[in-house]
């Protein structure tokens, strides 16, 4: 009389799609949507090696001057974008860290697509003159003409005033901005770190430092030496440029181009337990979904019976999803509640215990302040 549900294939497919976004929900924050950004630009970097390939098997532009526009556009469209993402993830950054309870710094999805939008507009904008050839400079090929780029070598006026504009908006500008957002991130954590011990206080204040001097290294080494050649070609000093001095800066952006996504996710301690979920736990985490409410109770539960404020882990940070909770909060209580998304957070009546319960709450990221600074 009665049949069993048997799930169709569809239906499975849809269960499967449903638990693998419920899984790995703690990563689609603004935060991240901004790194995976900075991943397609340089994915289109990365796109020329095979056509730099191609050319240096024929010893020259083997793919005509259409071969070429398309080579230097890529280049000059993933490069700005990715400098222009990095900027971003540093202003980002910087309101998390510096502003973590001013709501109006607080980096929300529709700012962070708004910003995204803006990186493509602000890359289309450079990359496209010189492939117009209205007279903003042009493209053509660079060092052992296995490579194209922009014509800074060009004399006429308004093609060295574009290169000139270029260098100020795409590598100053850039530049002083994350420079500056990282110097202040540093300044906010050891100010932030003087009531801590010395040793946990020496810990953190060098792991930041290191990771600051990488960040603002990694980008100076990449596009400083485009910006000196561009700017030795402008000012006419084109006859020290050899060969090879005008291939060096093509080989430091595709470094860079390499690099920049293990430094920004697979360096990130959340991405990097994401990943072991997938590939290494996969079979475990078949049915987790179903009980991930429960499990979250039971979190929660051993919250309360520790004196540890907001657990880490793959669960996210204090704000869940968007970095947004509500905090529950009296006067007269010795402990308060906030619920972010999907989990409780307990705070013992420790000394500044609610100050930190309010910041993890209200941090709009997918990290805590301090986590925040350590990790990106």
């Amino acid at each position: 009389m009665f049949s069993t549900f048997q799930p169709t294939g569809n239906n499975r497919r849809k269960r499967r799609k449903l638990s693998i976004t419920r899984r790995y929900r703690s990563l689609r924050t603004p935060a991240n949507y901004l790194v995976m950004n900075l991943a397609v630009a340089d994915f289109i970097i990365m796109m020329e090696a095979p056509m730099f390939i191609y050319n240096s098997i024929h010893q020259g532009p083997a793919l005509g001057s259409i071969g070429c526009t398309v080579y230097a556009l890529m280049g000059a469209l993933g490069g700005t974008v990715a400098i222009a993402t990095l900027t971003a993830i540093s202003i980002d950054r910087y309101n998390v860290v510096v502003y973590p309870l001013n709501p109006n710094r607080s980096t929300t999805k529709l700012k962070c697509y708004v910003l995204i939008a803006f990186t493509w507009a602000y890359g289309l904008l450079f990359a496209s003159f010189p492939a117009l050839e209205i007279g903003l400079s042009r493209y053509s090929a660079e060092g052992f003409l296995t490579a194209c780029s922009f014509d800074y070598l060009d004399r006429t006026y308004k093609a060295r005033v574009f290169m000139f504009v270029y260098f100020l908006f795409a590598w100053v500008l850039p530049f002083v901005i994350i420079s500056y957002c990282y110097a202040r991130i540093l300044i906010a954590v050891i100010n932030a770190n003087a009531i801590q011990s010395s040793k946990s206080k020496n810990k953190t204040e060098v792991k930041l430092a290191g990771v600051v001097v990488g960040i603002i290294g990694l980008w100076f080494a990449a596009w400083t030496p485009y910006a000196v050649v561009a700017m030795m070609g402008v000012f006419g000093y084109e006859q020290y440029l050899t060969p090879l001095g005008s291939m060096i800066p093509a080989v430091f952006a595709k470094i860079a181009a390499s690099i920049d996504p293990y430094f920004y996710a697979m360096n990130h301690p959340r991405f990097r337990q994401m990943l072991e979920r997938m590939f290494c736990n996969r079979g475990a985490d078949q049915g987790n979904s179903q009980y991930q409410t429960s499990h979250y109770t039971r979190g929660a539960s051993r919250a309360d019976d520790s004196d540890v404020v907001g657990g880490g882990g793959g669960g996210g940070g204090a704000g869940g999803e968007n970095g947004s909770g509500g905090v529950a909060t009296g006067a007269s209580s010795s402990s308060a509640r906030g619920i972010g998304r999907g989990r409780l957070v307990s705070v013992k009546g420790t000394p500044g215990g609610g100050m930190k319960a309010l910041k993890k709450q209200l941090s709009n990221g997918d990290e805590t302040s301090m986590e925040v600074s350590i990790e990106m």
